[in-house]
């Protein structure tokens, strides 16, 4: 299947860019909750990551008018569309209506809270972040698919998240503790 190429090289980064911050995110928050430490530095940090993670996300499957949306990579027919769905679906164990809901509490999470804010309390929760790495894990899948014969030569994002906490979280857990010694 014939796929734009200006689509994929920024559409699959920021893919990659939202399982960073998702991993950034988790690997600091759960060190700096172990080390029990109180520092706004570090609250702060753990927040922008998860931010620019609920951007990066939106970009590739929130609006359909964003360039970088899933759908613009390669010609658009409803099989196209039923195909990412129907894995999604499988994928995240979500059906339609759930998939709606979803993408809903991502765009409006995004909307109130991350790029504008309603002067109104925002009291949706912050939605799980577990379901937006799946639909991410479902793309990298989908995407080599897609791209075929052509190749990517990263690793799949989910075997890269992995590998990613298990470098970052020594490095996270050395710099809380010189935070702590330094308090």
């Amino acid at each position: 299947m014939p796929y734009d190429q200006g689509v994929f090289i920024n559409q699959f980064p920021l893919a990659k860019f939202f399982v960073y911050h998702v991993m950034y995110s988790r690997v600091v928050r759960d060190s700096y909750r172990e080390s029990q430490l109180q520092n706004e530095f570090w609250t702060l940090t753990i927040d922008a990551h998860l931010l620019r993670a609920t951007i990066n996300w939106c970009m590739v499957f929130g609006s359909e008018t964003e360039p970088t949306h899933w759908k613009h990579l390669a010609e658009q027919s409803e099989s196209h569309a039923r195909n990412f769905r129907d894995g999604l679906f499988r994928e995240t164990s979500l059906s339609e209506v759930g998939w709606q809901e979803y993408w809903t509490d991502m765009k409006r999470f995004r909307d109130k809270w991350v790029v504008h804010r309603e002067l109104e309390k925002f009291s949706d929760p912050v939605p799980d972040f577990d379901t937006a790495l799946k639909v991410a894990y479902h793309y990298d899948r989908w995407v080599r698919n897609i791209i075929y014969p052509d190749k990517c030569t990263e690793p799949p994002l989910e075997r890269f998240a992995m590998s990613l906490k298990e470098s970052v979280t020594p490095l996270v857990d050395k710099l809380l503790g010189v935070t702590k010694e330094l308090l």
